[in-house]
């Protein structure tokens, strides 16, 4: 890792700072439960203190005129960021439960896209609010870090709470490469931290990738202080699969991606529709791609699917079985958490579904593939016929 490894605090204005109140919150195994290590907790003081910073970085220094300084910085961030790539997808594997096998699409594309990123000649970004998920910790704010900084801007990044120790070792990287207050990392508990970031006045864009709930909050208080957003909701997705398609192919691989990574990410394949009198081979095909898929240590470089993320991520996946169980539907392979510590939910295949169905069209957020029969098409009227 950097020379800031040794966790002293939040990365802010070129160093690492204690949080205002001392408080710090304890990051659990989501493989073990097991406690881990503290990460810093975070109040409004704190985030406001990184506002300041990141203000002072954009209208008191050359930072944002300057792209020739610019260009240099993002590529050295960049060259860092790589070179502790195999720690970091490790402690996003630890904290997190990303397995390590799934590094590229986690951590390595959204690196080389800031590596390949050309600073604009003039500032733009202002300073940018960074929320960011704990279903893909690293590759967001890669992405979203690359994109501000390359546009002169200057970034304040909250990650998620069980993301938390992946975003401050980014922030950690940034303090050995980057000028002062250009990244600055506030991790937390509080919803009301990530709201204040959004009412602060002097933070010009608001950038959320997150849940549909959390993104209607920002997106309101955000269009009532007059900011720019860029909110990524995300959503499930469903394949529909017509009477001469290869359903082997497609339902083999819409159910080896939802399983990735436990289901958690957004626009995933978590459901197909097929037609009726194809429904039953199309179960039995999910079935079986989902008892191949490599369920274990997320650290094991051969795993697809770890644990999910926390207990209430779990707990909510639980209860969407609940769901499909009242509405009828099948469960044909998995359907419960796995016998073993930490937060671990069984590879899943639904059957007996419509496409109507609150599992088709809200998002789970686990290994769970939905399969539903498309309603038979209605009979031409008499009128048509005619």
């Amino acid at each position: 890792m950097s020379k800031h490894a040794r966790a002293r605090g939040l990365p802010i204005d070129g160093t690492e700072r204690p949080t205002g109140q001392g408080w710090a919150f304890p990051v659990r195994s989501p493989a073990t439960g097991e406690p881990l290590w503290d990460v810093p907790d975070a109040g409004v003081v704190d985030a406001r203190a990184a506002v300041s910073a990141a203000r002072r970085a954009v209208d008191a220094t050359q930072w944002g005129g300057d792209a020739d300084l610019r260009a240099e910085a993002v590529r050295r961030f960049a060259a860092a960021v790589a070179e502790h790539a195999d720690a970091l997808v490790a402690l996003m594997a630890a904290e997190t439960g990303v397995p390590v096998g799934l590094r590229d699409a986690h951590l390595d594309a959204a690196l080389a896209t800031m590596a390949s990123r050309r600073p604009q000649p003039a500032a733009t970004a202002g300073v940018t609010a960074v929320v960011t998920p704990a279903t893909s910790p690293l590759a967001v704010a890669v992405a979203e870090v690359g994109r501000v900084l390359a546009a002169g801007g200057a970034v304040v990044l909250k990650p998620a709470a069980e993301a938390a120790s992946a975003a401050i070792e980014l922030g950690r990287i940034g303090l050995d490469v980057l000028p002062r207050g250009v990244l600055n990392v506030v991790t937390t508990r509080d919803v009301d931290v990530a709201i204040a970031l959004t009412l602060d006045d002097r933070v010009d864009e608001v950038s959320l990738t997150g849940s549909a709930v959390v993104a209607e909050r920002v997106h309101q208080a955000g269009q009532r202080a007059g900011k720019r957003l860029h909110l990524d909701v995300g959503g499930p997705q469903s394949v529909r699969v017509g009477d001469d398609a290869d359903l082997q192919d497609v339902v083999a691989r819409a159910a080896s991606t939802v399983a990735a990574n436990a289901g958690q990410g957004c626009r995933l394949p978590a459901s197909v529709v097929v037609p009726a009198h194809r429904h039953a081979e199309a179960l039995q095909v999910a079935v079986e791609a989902m008892r191949a898929v490599a369920v274990g240590d997320p650290s094991d470089p051969a795993t697809v699917c770890g644990p999910l993320r926390s207990a209430a991520a779990r707990d909510r996946v639980r209860r969407y079985l609940d769901l499909a169980r009242s509405e009828g539907g099948d469960v044909a392979l998995g359907g419960q958490p796995l016998d073993r510590p930490g937060w671990w939910f069984a590879p899943t295949v639904v059957g007996g579904l419509s496409p109507g169905s609150r599992l088709v069209r809200e998002e789970v957020l686990g290994p769970v593939l939905m399969v539903a029969a498309a309603p038979a098409p209605s009979p031409p009227s008499s009128s048509a016929r005619a």
